[in-house]
């Protein structure tokens, strides 16, 4: 593998970029605030901008690194963030990472993510060299599953009551993959 961390990506609808100091408003603004984007995330809505603010700068001193992967979904009819997806939990001996993403609401059911997916599992495999590439969903979050079978992901199997949500709750978790050889 060659790690070449969070170049920029284009598709046809979308420009996938590092963070920058000026994308936190937008960031709080079209989703890290929303707590139905947040729903099934490990993480709380921002409560205030200073906290989408923190967690940007700490992405853009990171994005200096070769095996840090972590993109803004920019639309470039407007320029405007909208969503993240990034590559996280890398094993280099094992040659595969875990992929999660976001995106605002006004932009679901429109093929953004999927398409954001692809660019990014193209990058995985064919430029850094990724075997494999994983990502998980709280069963109740079908719609981030439909985006995994788009791409070609394969189900795994189910991690029962894995995941504590917000609700108090535990919830079953959706486990899927791709393989390099997958996508040929």
């Amino acid at each position: 593998m060659e790690h070449k961390g969070s170049k920029t990506l284009k598709t046809d609808r979308l420009i996938l970029r590092a963070f920058t100091h000026e994308d936190a408003p937008a960031m709080f603004r079209n989703w890290a605030n929303d707590p139905e984007v947040t729903k099934y995330l490990t993480w709380e809505p921002h409560g205030s901008i200073d906290v989408t603010e923190k967690l940007v700068r700490q992405w853009t001193v990171e994005s200096v690194k070769p095996d840090n992967y972590q993109w803004a979904m920019v639309l470039r009819e407007t320029g405007q963030p909208i969503g993240s997806i990034s590559l996280m939990n890398i094993s280099n001996r094992n040659m595969y990472c875990e992929a999660g993403y976001c995106m605002g609401k006004n932009w679901w059911g429109k093929g953004l993510m999927t398409e954001a997916m692809k660019a990014v599992l193209d990058f995985a495999f064919e430029d850094v060299g990724f075997h494999k590439v994983k990502a998980r969903y709280v069963a109740e979050n079908v719609s981030s599953g439909r985006v995994m079978e788009k791409c070609g992901m394969t189900y795994e199997g189910t991690q029962r009551g894995e995941h504590l949500g917000k609700d108090g709750q535990f919830h079953d978790i959706k486990c899927y993959s791709i393989l390099k050889e997958d996508r040929k």
